[in-house]
């Protein structure tokens, strides 16, 4: 609202109630005025009829004069109820009017009880005076009514009482009348000119109370928008990160900020005041420097701005500012003082110095490390171990992009592996590739991608990291753990191996004694046969001799016997031997075709020890399971790893549960251009947790001596990395475990889709690399 529509459209509301409230407290003033009067005139009216006439006489009988009794009773009733009026209910217009009644009834007695003298009657002139206090012309209404109506009836029938003559002219209550109305014409004239003024006097003091609440309004705004101000100026000087001080011209500080008294080690700022600088920082510790100097003697033509300068705490502490100051000048351009003001920049100064040798630590790193837009793909930035790797110059960088020493993935390719990696919640793009040298030869890469930005535009910034001495030491690593499986299941295979010789060594003792006593038997039928004399029965009794004597019939008997078992042992222990030589050789750089169920009843030979003391094994392998690319020696320490670790598992649950029946279970199944391969068994199990790290490498439940954690890992790395599968475990606590391999017909086919569709239930972990 504007300030005209201010002025004008409450002004009128406002000049009204000030003048109902002077008028008000005027008519209460009144009521209360006129209840005096009344009171005065009760007490006038019954001195005058004392005075004038108290008796009268009837004969020789003396009585009490009706005028004093008039006056008592009839002024009493004309003071009392008006009274209580003016007290009870003062200001209002039923008051007004009871009393101006009240008040030319009281003119009336008076005039009655002083016998129509013409003096008296001019009271009734005071009274119409005395009702114009009101400032109601309406007042006037019964007033003048009541006393015309007196005058005519009285000098009608009783005209001694008003006019104090028995037989006045009959005009003269007119008369009196006229005069009345003369007088109350000019009152109410008075009374509207009074009512004028009263008004006109409420509207100027409601624009001036207007005008008073407008600049007091005015005051308070500027007021608060001082404080305002102020508060935003001591906040901002409070916020501020840097010391802010200010002295007078003779070096006394006059104020300073919080940082400022923290710096000097006083408890708030106001404690500075009124001291000087070797107040607070003793002589002998003062820094001579450029602030201090131009603060001590200001010069008005200087000013300084960002100077570097060295300045020691409270504690004694050395600390690099950058300081600047300049002189106060007051409305006359004087200078009456300093302004002073200096940030720490020491914490600063350090991380500029460790930045720089960070900088310079990741540029030395022989690690890879470039970094490229995130629009263009271009190179931005690289350090010298990349450079190096790769066998780039730095001026070569700008034209270069990823797909240039990327091993087989294009710009195109590399930016849908980024968005599809930048959509997870880890925000990382990691994957195994090899970089391209510019000479041509290549070497394995890991390489790890994230976003950020360099000089204000996004870009990618790519961490590689050289594979040629991990994987060969993963190889190492690899044979080592089968020679260590092979080292553990020494004894088993030992013992394995160790019985059919056993069995052979026995049956080749019995053969070589059947073989004695058959050259004997022949020797003694030679003998026989050269004797000449012997007729048909001697020889046949002499053969039957010979026969008891070298149990021939025996020999007939379990020497063939003993052949089968000697050639069975045989083949037993060319088959673990088999199996071994297939178990721990090396394997060859290319996948051949390979027949899994073959691999898997190897590895039920070869860990044979480790379960048939504690469960017994199923194998439940598919007739119809077709060939498949693969690493035979890596699948066969798969499956040993699997057997081996299903058989401690049951061990560990039977040495809580000694009536346990140990089952293991082999299964093969082909469906959907893939082959699975699950091994379960009903051991101890495993809780989500240890499910959850279960392929993680040197990860173990074992006690210390009885496992490396290796097993599962490299399991995981071979299947998944090698084969392109997956491999995952199903297990419940106390009930048992299932480990399922599933393997692509077509190496280059991946399951890890198919994988996650079908087992939502399942534990997966990242490939190790």
């Amino acid at each position: 609202m504007s300030e005209n529509e201010l002025e004008t459209a409450p002004l009128q509301k406002s000049a009204q109630v000030l003048f109902a409230e002077h008028l008000q407290s005027r008519q209460i003033n009144a009521d209360r005025a006129l209840a005096v009067v009344l009171a005065l005139q009760w007490a006038f009216a019954i001195g005058c009829a004392v005075w004038i006439s108290p008796y009268t006489w009837i004969g020789s009988q003396q009585l009490v004069h009706v005028h004093v009794w008039s006056s008592i009773v009839g002024g009493g009733l004309l003071t009392v109820f008006p009274m209580f009026l003016a007290i009870y209910f003062p200001g209002q217009r039923m008051t007004r009017m009871i009393m101006a009644i009240a008040q030319m009834q009281f003119s009336a007695l008076l005039i009655h009880l002083m016998g129509g003298r013409i003096e008296s009657h001019f009271h009734i002139f005071g009274s119409l005076a005395f009702l114009a206090f009101y400032k109601d012309p309406w007042v006037f209404l019964p007033a003048v009514s009541v006393i015309s109506l007196d005058h005519l009836v009285r000098s009608l029938f009783w005209p001694e009482s008003v006019f104090g003559v028995f037989s006045p002219s009959p005009l003269r209550a007119l008369e009196h009348a006229g005069w009345i109305l003369f007088e109350t014409t000019f009152l109410i004239l008075g009374v509207r000119q009074n009512r004028r003024s009263l008004w006109e006097l409420a509207k100027l003091q409601s624009s001036l109370t207007q005008q008073r609440d407008l600049l007091e309004e005015r005051v308070r705004s500027r007021t608060s928008e001082i404080e305002q101000q102020r508060h935003i100026q001591d906040t901002i000087l409070q916020r501020i990160p840097a010391a802010v001080f200010w002295r007078d011209i003779n070096g006394t500080f006059l104020g300073c900020n919080e940082i400022f008294s923290e710096f000097v080690g006083l408890k708030s700022p106001q404690d500075i005041i009124g001291k000087r600088m070797n107040d607070i920082i003793p002589s002998n510790d003062q820094t001579h420097n450029r602030l201090s100097s131009f603060c001590d003697s200001p010069d008005e033509n200087v000013e300084l701005v960002n100077i570097e300068e060295t300045l020691q705490n409270y504690a004694g502490e050395s600390r690099t500012v950058l300081a600047g100051a300049t002189s106060l000048h007051d409305h006359q351009n004087n200078c009456f003082g300093t302004l002073g003001s200096f940030l720490d920049v020491t914490d600063l100064k350090h991380a500029e110095s460790r930045g720089k040798s960070l900088a310079n630590l990741i540029q030395e790193s022989p690690n890879e490390l470039y970094i490229f837009d995130a629009e263009t793909l271009r190179l931005v930035e690289a350090n010298r171990g990349f450079l190096r790797s790769v066998g780039l110059e730095r001026d070569e960088l700008p034209g270069c992009s990823p797909q240039d020493f990327l091993q087989g993935i294009s710009n195109h390719e590399l930016r849908q592996r980024i968005t599809v990696a930048m959509a997870d919640p880890s925000g990382r793009c990691a994957f195994n590739s090899a970089h391209v040298r510019k000479d041509g030869t290549a070497f394995p890469v890991h390489v790890d991608i994230h976003r950020s930005t360099f000089e204000t535009r996004p870009v990618f910034v790519a961490f590689a990291t050289d594979l040629s001495d991990t994987q060969a030491m993963e190889r190492q690593l690899a044979q080592a753990q089968k020679l260590e499986s092979m080292g553990q299941l020494a004894a088993g295979i030992a013992h394995e191996i160790n019985t059919p010789m056993q069995c052979v060594s026995g049956n080749v003792e019995f053969l070589t004694m059947s073989y004695e006593r058959l050259f004997q038997f022949t020797d003694g039928l030679f003998e026989l046969l050269k004797n000449p004399s012997l007729n048909a029965t001697d020889a046949q009794s002499q053969l039957k001799s010979l026969t008891k004597q070298h149990r021939y019939d025996v020999l007939r008997e379990q020497t063939p016997d003993a052949i089968e078992e000697a050639s069975q042992a045989v083949m037993r222990v060319i088959e673990i031997v088999r199996a071994m030589k297939s178990m721990s050789h090396p394997g060859r750089q290319e996948m051949n075709d390979t027949d899994v169920n073959t691999l898997i009843q190897q590895a039920t030979i070869i860990s044979r020890n480790r379960y048939k003391y504690v469960a017994e094994l199923e194998l439940d392998l598919s007739h119809d399971l077709p060939s498949i690319p693969a690493f035979g020696a890596e699948l066969s320490q798969v499956f040993i790893n699997l057997i081996v670790n299903a058989a401690d598992a049951i061990a560990e649950r039977k040495a809580k549960e000694p009536d346990l029946e140990g089952k293991i279970r082999v299964t093969t199944v082909h469906h959907d251009n893939q082959v699975e391969i699950r091994v379960s068994d009903n051991g101890t199990g495993m809780s989500a947790d240890v499910r959850s790290k279960v392929f993680n490498q040197f990860f173990t439940t074992k006690e210390v001596g009885k496992g490396t954690g290796m097993g599962l890992s490299l399991t995981y790395n071979i299947v998944s990395s090698k084969h392109n599968g997956t491999v995952c475990v199903e297990s419940e606590l106390n009930v048992g475990s299932s480990f399922i391999v599933t393997l692509p017909m077509d190496s280059s086919q991946s399951t890890t889709e198919d994988f996650n569709a079908e087992r939502p239930d399942t534990c997966r972990v990242p490939a190790l690399t």
